[in-house]
């Protein structure tokens, strides 16, 4: 698949039309071409930075405020090319995602209801590995959240969360209900990559004793 790069000047524009001044886009071989090109468009732009094989689109950068009151935005991760399938084996799409992270020094990403700190490690923390998350009885993955802390107005509840999901928060951690190897309670205080990761790792226990009862062929 032949890939090629893109930068958007400003979404918050309607699209350029006759006579009238709109977003305008432009295209790009090297993502090292759009990089610099990305970098001259003002932060107090809604600018975008991406990848397209000319029929679909990954965006890669996008320049966001984190508080309502910010007059310029920061450079986050836009999305995550291994939610889709016409990008997840594609390795332009993961080398580019890299690049980007490291040349903009990324610490945030667009989640569908959020901005989230970006993923520190693909390994939970030593005090975390012996932890699971009391998830519901259907293995609902956002079951055991119970709080969110939202960066300038703190703790909230769940319902709060998804009330103010429109306007996608900057939250930092969650407060969730977790369970000890032993199958003990514990409450949980972290990250969202880290509860990321323990949803995988309780999905996949959850998984292995459903199997190990008879309750479903592997």
């Amino acid at each position: 698949m032949k890939v090629f790069y893109y930068t958007i000047d400003d979404m918050s524009l309607s699209r350029k039309g006759l006579l009238r001044k709109g977003w305008t886009i432009q295209h790009f071989d090297t993502l090292e071409e759009a990089i610099r090109s990305y970098r001259k468009i003002p932060l107090s732009k809604d600018k975008r930075l991406g990848l397209t094989d000319s029929m679909h689109v990954l965006e890669l950068v996008r320049c966001v405020p984190l508080f309502s009151f910010d007059t310029a935005g920061e450079d986050i991760l836009a999305s995550d090319y291994r939610q889709y399938p016409l990008w997840a084996d594609l390795p332009e799409a993961k080398s580019a995602t890299q690049d980007c992270i490291k040349q903009f020094n990324l610490r945030y990403q667009f989640c569908s209801d959020a901005i989230m700190p970006l993923s520190r490690s693909n390994r939970l923390p030593k005090h975390l590995r012996d932890k699971y998350l009391w998830l519901s009885i259907n293995h609902d993955p956002g079951s055991a959240i119970r709080w969110v802390y939202i960066a300038g107005t703190g703790w909230v509840s769940l319902e709060e969360w998804k009330r103010r999901a429109s306007s996608h928060p900057l939250v930092l951690k969650f407060r969730a209900d977790g369970l000890t190897e032993r199958g003990d309670y514990c409450y949980l205080e972290i990250e969202p990559w880290e509860y990321d990761l323990l949803v995988r790792r309780t999905l996949e226990r959850l998984d292995q004793n459903t199997s190990t009862t008879g309750g479903r062929k592997k």
